[in-house]
């Protein structure tokens, strides 16, 4: 995902989640492990309203 703005900001966290995190995203910075710890939070959001208009439209049939 690009981004044309980045802001600056301080933030006081965790250090473990921090470590956690980059550890799970493969991230090599902090920067980088919160940007696609970010990203990820705001694709399964589109995923989860996707999934909730599609809910009970349709049906399962034995073949």
């Amino acid at each position: 995902m690009t981004h044309a703005l980045k802001m600056r900001k301080q933030f006081i966290l965790d250090p473990e989640k921090i470590r956690t995190v980059k550890k799970i995203m493969n991230a090599k910075t902090d920067t980088e492990a919160i940007e696609r710890a970010m990203d990820t939070v705001i694709a399964d959001s589109k995923i989860r309203n996707v999934l909730m208009t599609i809910k009970g439209k349709g049906s399962i049939k034995d073949i």
